[in-house]
């Protein structure tokens, strides 16, 4: 296990962890502004309360889907035998930053929310894997390649 650990480029799962929090700050930003102007309109004073019920949703549920994204670059890098790893590392990490900064899984929507981090981690690590595999990845069967004319 040691082994394993020592080959995870921590550098990588690291950076991924912290720009998916860093993402989905931007992405909440921008929704919750394009949100109010389009329901407000842009010449009107929005109400404090008219974002309220958009904030909650837009600021926790994007966050699997960034953390795939993330997780997949971090195993892309990795060596195949790791690559699952980082993605489950990524996912774990991202969990954790959430909870830390956010709130813990206490009802069972957070729980979902925190089981779909890490699940979209695993995710992302399979992807990272297979993209670095190329075309005889699991994903891509079927797929075939042009035969080599040189």
């Amino acid at each position: 296990m040691t082994d394993l650990l020592s080959k995870v480029r921590w550098d990588r799962v690291l950076l991924a962890g912290v720009a998916t929090h860093v993402a989905n700050v931007v992405v909440a930003v921008l929704l919750i502004v394009v949100y109010t102007l389009l329901a407000v309109g842009p010449q009107r004073e929005p109400n404090g309360g008219i974002t309220d019920p958009l904030a909650s949703q837009v600021a926790t549920w994007p966050v699997p889907i960034l953390t795939l994204f993330a997780a997949a670059w971090a195993a892309r890098k990795a060596e195949p035998a790791t690559a699952l790893l980082h993605g489950l590392l990524v996912g774990f990490l991202v969990a954790v930053i959430f909870g830390v900064l956010y709130f813990a899984p206490f009802d069972l929507s957070g729980l979902l929310l925190f089981t779909l981090m890490i699940v979209a981690g695993l995710v992302g690590g399979l992807i990272g894997r297979a993209d670095r595999n190329g075309p005889s990845s699991p994903l891509e069967v079927g797929k075939t390649r042009a035969p080599d004319r040189g």
